[in-house]
């Protein structure tokens, strides 16, 4: 019973997978740039990547599209912090803040003058066998795509 829901399983996966679905992953293309709209994890979204919040996922999900698309979000950097880097900082919120603040600044000046994008962050921590790693996502508000719209 067991064997044949696996296999039931691993079809549909796979059925999903060659339909163009986007279950595994989005589409992208030779550059990294979403091509069609997707749902994901919020934590799995590119540096680059566009996107709003799914509504009702508590900011666990998001819809990446490609970025002339309507959108309300940018992703600007992303990485893993260790729990030594961690500690070090005084905590998850300051190390965060930190290696975001200047990625942030980064992007700001890129956009010009008026540009007013505001600063946000997606953190989620995992255990591995090294201890506790805490992945990061550094966003900001598209200011130009919010103005043209």
């Amino acid at each position: 019973m067991a064997r044949s829901a696996l296999a039931v399983a691993a079809l549909v996966v796979a059925t999903l997978a060659l339909s163009g679905c986007d279950v595994l992953e989005p589409t992208r293309d030779a550059e990294g740039h979403i091509v069609k709209p997707t749902s994901m994890a919020s934590t799995d979204a590119w540096v680059g990547d566009c996107f709003s919040f799914v509504e009702n996922s508590n900011l666990a999900y998001v819809s990446v599209v490609p970025c002339a698309d309507p959108h309300s979000h940018v992703v600007v950097s992303r990485g893993k912090l260790s729990a030594t880097k961690v500690e070090l900082a005084g905590g998850v919120e300051n190390a965060v803040r930190t290696v975001c603040d200047s990625a942030f600044t980064l992007y700001k000046a890129s956009l010009g003058e008026d540009a007013d994008p505001e600063q946000s962050s997606i953190v989620s921590s995992k255990n591995k066998a090294g201890g506790v790693v805490t992945y990061y996502s550094c966003i900001a508000t598209d200011a130009v795509v919010l103005a043209s719209n």
